[in-house]
């Protein structure tokens, strides 16, 4: 039996979420209480004893197992939660050690290297510009050491000749990142004449540097290219300092620039990160809201900062991407964002002629008053579309329906629904009727097709009741075949970020799963894992898969993908009819709709599967 079989045999899910609800109560055969994770009146979490889950049926609309819960409520990753849990249990797990055969990546040390070398040239008289800067910028010693700010030096070579004098190699140099190589086969340091900051992946190993031009070269910025180990898009600037922060507070706030974070951590709020760039990616939200219920975008309020701003929510909370598709017809299914989505999505616009750097230095109440104050990304998105538009004319005005209407009707809240309509329409001048009409009329096309998928989702249900080969006591069959593409074909490799956490069944596969999304890399993902979980990876690894073409493959993923959504969407299901059962009488009728209309979003989903003609038969 596996581990994690093994606690959850020994422990009741509902003794260990009483520990953090006091008001658990029974109802039927379930236990309800008010949300741990967000503030309601009407109790709408809800936990199953026979199926040893949780869910809420309110605002947050999450559940999982008893790992996924204790994940959330102490804000911890699967191997803390794993251990606490099994402590709980009187488990014993195997003994957990640093492996003196753990292969590390021999470029983190070229890193380390060059780190050193920059450092100490910083406090050389090469450095003399560089410290000047620094005085001016107002940082101390301590700021200095702490954060790992050094300088390269103008020469063009010195970092290379400093790193083969230690016994590395100009590819190892180029590998790195520290070091470029041109056509003509000459080797160059890769940034030259520059204030460094070191850059850290979330456990404080050293991936890469960036460097400030101190004489007005531009760019302004230059970051070490994309390398093994560094990918700006897959790390936050500072993480590696924020994150006990950032989960103790249950707040994230991202800024641009490295000198805001360093300044903020400096004057005591240290659960800020900077973005590596003006829109944040989707990897970069994951790592955040693994972390914090809330996120908060601060960034300026000019007209390029709203844009960046507006960036950063079409490519990674895909807001407005998910508004453009339902525009074209899809309806409100394509929209998976919940009312605690929008809500932890929080946005603070800096005065103009202000960064977060300047005002924390001149006056820090401000910069409390401005995270306290940042408005929920609804309301940003109806100022910065409407302001964009022109919205006196009517294309301004079917454009601002097209970007905002299915954002409104994503929020699962009704009551938050109506007060944005009224908004919308105050703002374009128009009745709530006539913005409503299309929708309505895409809504009564799309109920028959609802029903149909509605019998179907329990055909499947009856069929997959009957099958026995993904319930198994110590692994799951279909979260270990998509496992084992991702970590034997390079092609799958790349796209580990379609495939939803949530929607792996196993505890220990989704911790895996989260590893491999956070690493990027194989190896990269082995140099995270414990000795368990690497064993774990190398079976994979070592998998017997049926012969195929990468064309072949390609379409196992994406079938497997279809695959594990169905299923999930039919837990939730079951839940939903657990959570309504005739053992709990009366049913307050604000929880009901609760249900009720996470119902119909599930039941949304499950139609655009099948409809599609991409669902399982």
């Amino acid at each position: 039996m596996a581990a994690t079989d093994d606690i959850k045999a020994r422990i009741d899910i509902v003794d260990v979420v009483a520990d953090y609800v006091p008001d658990l109560k029974r109802s039927g055969r379930n236990y309800h209480a008010r949300c741990p994770f967000h503030q309601e009146n009407t109790p709408s979490f809800v936990v199953f004893p026979e199926r040893q889950t949780w869910r809420c049926f309110g605002a947050c609309a999450e559940g999982g197992d008893v790992f996924n819960f204790t994940q959330k409520i102490e804000g911890i990753e699967f191997p803390d939660a794993l251990k606490r849990l099994a402590e709980r249990a009187g488990v014993v797990l195997p003994e957990r050690t640093q492996r003196e055969d753990r292969p590390r990546n021999p470029l983190f040390a070229v890193n380390e290297a060059t780190l050193r070398f920059y450092r100490e040239a910083l406090q050389a008289d090469k450095g003399a510009l560089a410290r000047a800067y620094v005085g001016q910028r107002e940082l101390s010693e301590e700021a200095v050491a702490r954060f790992g700010i050094g300088y390269a030096p103008s020469t063009g070579d010195d970092l290379l000749k400093h790193l083969i004098a230690l016994g590395y190699t100009e590819d190892q140099a180029v590998a790195a990142g520290v070091a470029s190589r041109f056509e003509s086969g000459e080797i160059r340091d890769f940034i030259r004449g520059r204030l460094t900051f070191v850059l850290r992946d979330g456990d404080g190993q050293v991936i890469g540097f960036a460097g400030r031009s101190l004489d007005g070269t531009n760019p302004k910025y230059l970051n070490t290219p994309q390398t093994e180990l560094f990918d700006k898009g897959r790390m936050l600037y500072g993480l590696d300092r924020a994150r006990d922060a950032i989960a103790r507070e249950g707040v994230a706030v991202v800024v641009e620039g490295y000198m805001d974070v360093i300044t903020a951590h400096e004057r005591g709020y240290q659960n800020v990160v900077a973005s590596m760039g003006t829109a944040l990616t989707e990897e970069q939200v994951k790592l955040l809201s693994a972390r914090a219920p809330r996120v908060v975008l601060a960034l300026d309020a000019d007209a390029a900062g709203q844009e960046a701003m507006l960036r950063s929510l079409r490519t990674s909370w895909q807001i407005l991407g998910g508004a453009a598709q339902a525009s074209k017809g899809r309806g409100r299914a394509d929209i998976k964002l919940r009312s605690s989505d929008m809500d932890a999505l929080r946005i603070a616009l800096i005065a103009e002629g202000k960064d977060p750097d300047e005002m924390i230095r001149t006056d820090s109440s401000k910069w409390r008053e401005l995270i306290a104050n940042a408005v929920p990304v609804v309301d940003f998105l109806m100022r910065a579309e409407t302001s964009r538009l022109d919205i006196s004319t009517a294309e301004g005005k079917t454009e601002a329906v097209a970007s905002l209407m299915p954002v409104i009707y994503a929020m699962s809240n009704f009551l938050d629904q109506e007060k944005y309509l009224a908004k919308l329409a105050d703002l374009l001048s128009v009745s709530v009727g006539q913005l409503q009409a299309s929708f309505e009329r895409t809504q009564s096309q799309a109920r028959p097709l609802q029903q149909q998928a509605q019998q179907k989702a329990r055909r499947q249900r009856a069929k997959e009741e009957a099958e026995s080969v993904f319930r198994k006591a110590d692994h799951d069959v279909l979260d270990e075949y998509v496992l084992a593409l991702i970590v034997q074909y390079p092609e799958i490799l790349a796209r580990v970020a379609e495939l939803p956490l949530e929607q792996v069944r196993r505890p220990e596969n989704r911790a895996l799963l989260s590893a491999i999304q956070s690493a990027g890399t194989i190896e990269g993902t082995y140099s995270l894992l414990d000795d368990m979980a690497g064993e774990h990876l190398y079976a994979l690894i070592a998998k017997v898969l049926p012969p195929s073409d990468q064309r072949q493959r390609v379409a196992d993923w994406e079938a497997c993908l279809r695959r594990m959504e169905e299923r999930y969407l039919r837990e939730l299901k079951a839940q939903e009819e657990m959570a309504l059962g005739v053992d709990v009488s009366p049913v307050d009728s604000e929880y009901k709709n609760a249900v009720d209309r996470q119902a119909l979003e599930v039941n949304s989903r499950l139609r655009d599967l099948f409809v599609s003609g991409t669902g399982a038969p």
